[in-house]
Order: structure tokens, then sequence, then C-alpha cells
């Protein structure tokens, strides 16, 4: 480095950074390192079948809804738990109760229900 390199860099940096900065300067370049040997290429993973997929999907299913179940079960008095299991037993059995109605009347319901929900708009 030149002298008036130096005599910026001791206006400038402290003493550390001067050093840390000729030392780095000194290190050997990227040319002069070794070279490492190029990486092996990664084998492929073999897909998996549907079948596998499948049975995956469903272990996971299942591993999620007995994690639910146990949370549900280990929450709330025994009072919570009983309302919460007629509540399902209820919802079981009303499950059905539109499945006999034809498209019409199910369209009907719709549009009522539809109605009754909409914002009432405001008389002037």
């Amino acid at each position: 480095m030149s002298k008036i390199g130096k005599a910026f860099m001791s206006l400038i940096l402290d003493k550390k950074a001067r050093e840390a900065l000729e030392k780095a300067a000194s290190a050997p370049k990227p040319a002069d390192r070794p070279v490492a040997a190029p990486p092996q290429p990664r084998q492929p993973l073999p897909e998996p079948s549907q079948a596998q997929i499948k049975a995956q999907l469903d272990a996971k299913i299942d591993g999620i809804q007995n994690r639910v179940a146990n949370q549900h079960a280990q929450s709330g008095s025994p009072t919570r738990q009983q309302l919460i299991q007629n509540a399902l037993r209820v919802h079981a059995a009303k499950q059905d109760v539109l499945d006999d109605l034809s498209a019409e009347q199910k369209l009907k319901l719709q549009v009522m229900a539809m109605k009754a929900m909409a914002p009432k708009r405001p008389t002037n």
C-alpha cells in the first residue's frame, strides 16, 4: 500500500481496523486456494405411489383426529363434555332432515334464509 493510502488509513481507521484490513489483504486469494472436487450429483428419489401417498395422508388425518379427540376429552368439566356429546348426537340426527326435500323446496328454503339473514334497509 502506498504512503498516502497508509496516511489516510491512519486518519480514518483505528489500529485494530487497520490490522484487520492488512490481514485480509495478505490472505490468500481464491485463485490461490486449492479447488475442491465438484459435488456428486444427487440421485433422484423414487416417486411414491398413490397408495403410499394415501396411506401417509390417512395416517396423518388419524393422528390429527386422535389429537383433537384427546384435547376435547382432557379439557373442560364432565358437564361440559356431556353437553358437547349431546350436541354432537343432535347434529348427527339432524343431518338428514333436508335430504327428504326436493330440489325446488331446497332452493326456496335457501332463498328464504338469505332474505332473513340479509341486513335490513332503513326506510325513509
